[in-house]
């Protein structure tokens, strides 16, 4: 799937043992449509405070539900500074971390003396 998240109240993509973890909120929201524990798997990682708009995330699943139904249920379970975009069903052979051919980064700042 594809998603978008605001990183700034996340210790980064990777669970830790302190601070909310994009990864932790969404494999408990896939945890949680999915009725059983659901571990996902991300593209790369990020750091503290970061957003990504187009993270991809893979998860294998036994459960017949449509793209979209995958995606306003993901949603539906996820809190409003993460959103699930796209939602695909690639090859079983398929893994978004080393499946990955590259990745592009673009870093905003802000640079002038009043605050934004």
């Amino acid at each position: 799937m594809g998603l978008e998240y605001d990183g700034t109240d996340f210790v980064g993509w990777q669970i830790q043992r302190t601070g909310r973890s994009v990864e932790g909120v969404l494999a408990a929201a896939v945890s949680q449509v999915a009725g059983e524990p659901v571990n996902v798997h991300g593209s790369g990682r990020t750091d503290a405070g970061v957003h990504a708009l187009g993270q991809v995330v893979s998860f294998r699943i036994d459960r017949d539900m449509t793209a979209y139904d995958w995606t306003m249920a993901l949603n539906a379970h996820l809190p409003p500074d993460i959103s699930v975009r796209t939602v695909d069903f690639p090859h079983p052979d398929f893994h978004a971390r080393y499946k990955a051919t590259g990745k592009l980064y673009r870093y905003r700042i802000l640079s002038r003396s009043p605050r934004p």
